[in-house]
């Protein structure tokens, strides 16, 4: 699924998933991710930044919300690439339904010897995305929100798309 089509966000009527946030240059960012399933361009293109933070999204009243997953882009040399996957899934609070968290990254390893090894390296460090959580997990495992980055270096997300899926059918990390 290539980033070449990102539809503009338009759909302002329906509540927010998630919410990224970051301090640049002194100015708060926020970009607002909806619920709607479609694929989004990064709003300030070529942006980079060492973290970004996930913060909650609306709470949704009625029957429970479908779980949805947010794959995040980054810049690559042809083409953007897979950076992480956020399974976002909704839990019942204050008589609401609130949006939780758990980011699985996009890594590949290889078994060798009697060791599993990372594939993804860059100037050989492996590159991996390290979470730090906001709070305690629920019973579940997911968060009211985290902040993100790489070991190797600042992020320049060009981009995510948002489908229904459900977290059990996604491959493991």
């Amino acid at each position: 699924m290539g980033l070449l089509g990102f539809l503009p966000n338009l759909w302002s009527s329906v509540p927010p998933l998630l919410v990224l946030e970051h301090t640049y240059q002194g100015q708060n960012i926020s970009w607002t991710v909806p619920a709607q399933s479609g694929q989004y361009q990064a709003p300030v293109a070529g942006l980079t930044v060492s973290a970004w933070t996930v913060t909650p999204g609306a709470p949704v009243s009625g029957p429970q919300p479908p779980d949805r997953v947010v794959r995040f882009y980054v810049a690559g040399r042809l083409k953007p690439k897979l950076l992480c996957l956020v399974d976002v899934r909704y839990f019942p609070q204050n008589g609401a339904w609130e949006p939780y968290y758990r980011m699985d990254e996009h890594m590949y390893f290889a078994h060798r010897g009697h060791r599993w090894v990372p594939l993804t390296f860059m100037n050989g460090v492996p590159a991996l995305v390290t979470a730090t959580p906001i709070g305690f997990a629920n019973a579940s495992g997911y968060y009211q929100g985290f902040s993100f980055s790489r070991t190797t270096g600042p992020i320049t997300l060009v981009g995510w798309t948002v489908t229904r899926e459900n977290a059990g059918t996604l491959p493991a990390p």
